[in-house]
């Protein structure tokens, strides 16, 4: 894992975190759609800028 995965994987832990805390439920959909971003981040294949391999 990158270190840029690794960043937005623990984003998306700390938005889950905040929609278990949240109390109104726009808020809780709002962290959740979050993590789901950046989960998406960390399960989408880099780009190598030097090579223009992904990874």
């Amino acid at each position: 894992m990158t270190d840029e995965q690794t960043y937005y994987y623990r984003r998306a832990e700390a938005e889950l975190e905040q929609a278990q805390r949240a109390c109104d439920p726009r808020a809780v959909r709002a962290h959740y759609q979050l993590a789901e971003a950046y989960l998406g981040r960390v399960a989408a294949p880099t780009q190598d800028a030097s090579e223009g391999r992904t990874q």
